[in-house]
């Protein structure tokens, strides 16, 4: 009996066109959208346009929610600039001067990790 099965225990690496599935590990075509074999759905390829952290965290850092509009989700930005003006607005009392440094501060943490999973924003 020969045992030909050497190639089944052996670790497999994955070719020129692919890639490890994020969730279980199984190895697929770097096209798929979702794993054959689990079914999740896979991150988008990377455009380049839109989604980079850094630039997101600077365009809130500038501007609370400018980093959220850079990223694509104009109703969440809005939100973070509405919430900042009203805390400058509220600075006037001396209340809101800590709750627009939390809305800032949060604005450019927002920006940063949307841009690093952008499904946590859905």
């Amino acid at each position: 009996m020969s045992t030909d099965d050497s190639s089944e225990t052996a670790e497999e690496t994955p070719g020129i066109d692919e890639v490890y599935c994020r969730n279980c590990g199984e190895i697929i075509d770097a096209q798929a959208e979702i794993c054959p074999e689990c079914g999740v759905r896979q991150r988008s390829p990377d455009t380049g346009a839109g989604n980079d952290a850094g630039i997101a965290a600077v365009a809130s850092l500038l501007i609370p929610g400018a980093g959220q509009i850079y990223l694509g989700h104009l109703g969440r930005g809005l939100g973070f600039i509405v919430g900042s003006f009203v805390a400058g607005l509220l600075s006037i009392f001396l209340v809101g001067i800590p709750l627009l440094l939390g809305i800032w501060v949060y604005a450019i943490y927002d920006a940063y990790h949307l841009a690093e999973d952008p499904e946590r924003g859905a």
